[in-house]
């Protein structure tokens, strides 16, 4: 039986070398991806920066389309506001538009109404977001006119020189507007002259003592020998006569009233004034008087 027993195949499997993953992908797609990777970003990337310029300095979203002005009395607010627009009319480089919100230059907005007015003083430029401009001033008012070498000028309560004044400037037409004449003629320059503001202040209270609270009529316009001196000369119309006042701002506004009262009611009555020909209080704690063909009086 032996002889015919049947072959029996093997049926072992053989074993295969089994593949090993690491999880790890290999060089060639990993720097693939990386490579568009960059791309992409760069694409994006380019792209942001494009689309925000064009937003920034092109889009007609950002440009200036209002112009408010604040503080203004007389000066219409729309002489301002074409000033305003002459500053952003046309381009950079014919490219970049001067209306733009970020391009639109404060610096040359102040300066273009400084120079058209010269009775603005600018307080601030704002801009607002993202179409506005908001400018706030205030109008210079003229506290005196000082006039030198013949010609005058306009000056406001600090002393600045702002503007050239002429006989038919509505300032000038205003009751009792001081006018200072300086005999030394020295030279007096728009927007960089500045006149000593205690000097103005010191001659309004003079003004104001001598018209409001002695009742006497000044003749002419109030002049001064130089600035430096400090010194004012006036004349004083009584009845069909004048004589000059000679003060100083050494002596205070409300000495000067004191003095003069006390004169004028044991020493010069009105009657008695109607012959002066000066009086003088220059000197702190001196009074000179000359009658007309008479020696000086101390």
């Amino acid at each position: 039986m032996a002889l015919f027993r049947k072959k029996v195949k093997n049926k072992t499997w053989k074993k295969k070398n089994p593949k090993i993953y690491s999880g790890v992908p290999r060089r060639d797609s990993r720097e693939k991806r990386d490579k568009f990777s960059r791309f992409l970003f760069w694409v994006l990337f380019l792209g942001f920066l494009g689309v925000s310029a064009y937003m920034l300095f092109f889009s007609p979203f950002l440009e200036i389309e209002s112009v408010a002005v604040e503080g203004n009395k007389d000066i219409p607010s729309e002489e301002i506001i074409a000033k305003v627009n002459e500053v952003m009319n046309g381009k950079y480089f014919d490219y970049l538009s001067k209306r733009n919100f970020f391009l639109a230059s404060k610096n040359r907005i102040n300066q273009k109404l400084k120079n058209d007015f010269n009775r603005l003083e600018i307080s601030s430029i704002e801009k607002k977001f993202p179409r506005a401009i908001l400018i706030k001033v205030k109008e210079r008012q003229p506290e005196l006119v000082w006039c030198s070498g013949g010609v005058c000028y306009l000056a406001d309560k600090d002393g600045f020189v702002y503007a050239g004044a002429n006989a038919t400037d509505e300032e000038l037409n205003k009751d009792r507007f001081l006018i200072v004449v300086d005999d030394n003629a020295r030279p007096v320059e728009i927007r960089k002259s500045v006149i000593n503001p205690e000097f103005i202040q010191y001659l309004k209270q003079i003004d104001a003592i001598l018209v409001d609270d002695l009742g006497l009529q000044t003749e002419e316009n109030y002049h001064t020998p130089a600035v430096s001196s400090q010194e004012v000369i006036v004349k004083i119309k009584e009845g069909e006569g004048a004589w000059t006042l000679k003060l100083s701002s050494a002596v205070s506004p409300e000495d000067t009233k004191k003095i003069l009262q006390t004169v004028f009611e044991k020493e010069l009555p009105a009657e008695k004034r109607k012959n002066l020909d000066y009086l003088d209080l220059r000197i702190k704690g001196k009074v000179y008087y000359r009658l007309n063909n008479s020696a000086i009086s101390n």
